[in-house]
């Protein structure tokens, strides 16, 4: 093989390099009218003057004493006094959660706008178990965290907007262990929507995080993005129209994180990983006309390399090659079109998967070029996985033998090498090849982050106005493999 070819196939499978994102500027809630509820002591008062004549004062009396115990208690946590309704976003959906005069206690929380001004005020008055719940509205802020254990929550995951008009950096920076984000949407940052970070340099990990029913989209960079942190979950939530990765794990062994039951789509790729694994299950979930399904890597650029002992499972992967989709840059041309793909990982487990109609390959394990460094995958395993209607359903680049990758059990047509279970079985060790499928010569046009249209709704949380605070703390449970299944197509 002449190695004009053998450089072109090491550089189909040079996908990412993943970069960190930084802490954006706080801003200000897009103002709306709106008013606040009444008094529900006062109301009560004004009902029993009219129904009796001879209590008016007694009733007044009772009905100032709750005004001030109410003052108290608001002192009492730390919070503001509270808006008047015109300076922040204000909607039915955020009132859905007040007392309702039926004399029952009212979910115990922080509210903006009705007691805070804007979100970042009351994280910033938060202690560790609060609740900040966020009515409806379009807010323009970059939210910092440094709490531990609080729960920031949307009323409606569709219309809690944070949006950051494409100026500002991330819609919601955490620092701080045991965090949850819930029942919200995050667009137009400049680099991520959520972003759960450790400390890169002093080699803080984040312990404990947690995203819930959210929506990310046409961020500039990630959408939900997990960096030197472990312990997580990423839950019923949706990405897209992001030049990276719509969820990213990241620079952490053991990460002890699991995301289920979400969706991407029209993003650069589905998930990223570098130098991620060790108890970290990405299952249960669709990838979907992205440019790339599903890329685990190999860097040199974060700590922790190789990228190893990840597990793929139960995902919907189809449909990806998706020219009208944003990227970052031409290095990701070449691995255009495949579903998943392990690049220069080792141990990693991918089965019962639906790998079907993505435009090149559906699933591979191949080398990575990196600089100078060419990372070599070893013990993969490849198995029980459907995979159909590629070009190459399954694709095995090996840039040094065997070394444990393997194929067995999978339905599929066509692959590379021809008769992949046998030249690369998981019983034995299978024959010298350099079978290597070929490089798709077309163009590749893109688009704008911006220029991806606006996802529609989204699930809502159930019972977002009434559940308790939960924060992050161990949320990683482990799956229950002999539970998955191929999941149907739909």
């Amino acid at each position: 093989m002449n190695m004009k070819r053998v450089l072109a196939i090491l550089f189909a499978f040079a996908l990412l390099a993943s970069a960190c994102g930084s802490g954006g500027d706080d801003g200000d809630a897009v103002s709306s009218d709106g008013e606040t509820g009444t008094d529900d002591a006062a109301d009560d008062a004004a009902e029993d003057d009219a129904a009796e004549d001879d209590g008016d004062d007694a009733m007044a009396e009772d009905a100032a004493e709750d005004d001030a115990m109410a003052e108290d208690a608001a002192e009492d946590h730390g919070g503001d006094e509270g808006t008047d309704g015109d300076d922040a976003p204000t909607d039915d959906a955020a009132e859905d959660g007040s007392d309702d005069g039926s004399g029952e206690d009212e979910l115990a929380a922080l509210r903006v706008p009705e007691d805070f001004a804007s979100i970042q005020d009351a994280v910033d008055a938060a202690v560790p178990g609060d609740l900040i719940l966020i009515g409806a509205g379009v807010y323009n802020e970059a939210v910092q965290v440094e709490t531990e254990n609080i729960v920031i929550r949307g009323a409606d995951r569709n219309e809690t907007i944070l949006d950051g008009q494409n100026e500002m950096e991330n819609g919601i920076i955490v620092f701080s262990n045991g965090v949850a984000v819930e029942n919200l949407t995050a667009r137009n940052y400049n680099s991520n929507g959520v972003f759960f970070t450790g400390d890169y340099d002093s080699d803080f990990v984040l312990e404990g995080y947690r995203a819930s029913y959210v929506t990310v989209h046409n961020n500039g960079d990630y959408g939900i993005y997990a960096f030197n942190a472990a312990n997580g979950l990423i839950e019923h939530s949706y990405g897209s129209g992001q030049p990276d990765s719509a969820f990213y794990i990241g620079q952490c062994q053991p990460c002890n994180a699991v995301i289920t039951d979400s969706l991407a789509e029209n993003n650069a790729l589905g998930y990223s990983g570098t130098n991620a694994g060790g108890e970290l299950y990405i299952i249960n979930s669709e990838w979907r006309n992205n440019r790339v399904g599903i890329v685990p890597n190999s860097l040199n650029s974060e700590e922790l390399a190789p990228q190893r002992s990840a597990v793929f499972a139960g995902n919907y992967v189809h449909n990806n090659g998706n020219l009208e989709t944003p990227r970052k840059g031409a290095d990701w041309d070449l691995a255009f079109g495949v579903g998943i793909v392990v690049a220069g990982g080792e141990n990693d487990l991918i089965t019962k998967n639906r790998a079907v109609d993505n435009l090149n390959v559906g699933i591979a394990v191949a080398i990575f070029p990196d600089g100078d460094t060419i990372w070599v995958p070893s013990n993969n395993q490849v198995i029980d996985n459907v995979a159909t209607g590629q070009p190459y359903d399954l694709a095995f680049l090996p840039g040094g033998g065997q070394l444990g990758n393997c194929f067995a059990g999978n339905t599929f047509e066509t692959s590379a090498p021809a008769d992949i279970e046998t030249m690369a079985p998981c019983d034995g060790e299978g024959p010298t090849f350099t079978d290597l499928y070929p490089i798709p010569s077309e163009a590749f046009s893109t688009i704008e982050h911006t220029e991806v249209p606006v996802p529609g709704p989204q699930p809502q949380m159930p019972d977002a106005l009434t559940a308790p605070a939960d924060p992050a703390i161990d949320p990683f449970v482990a799956p229950d493999m002999g539970a998955i299944t191929v999941p149907d197509p739909s």
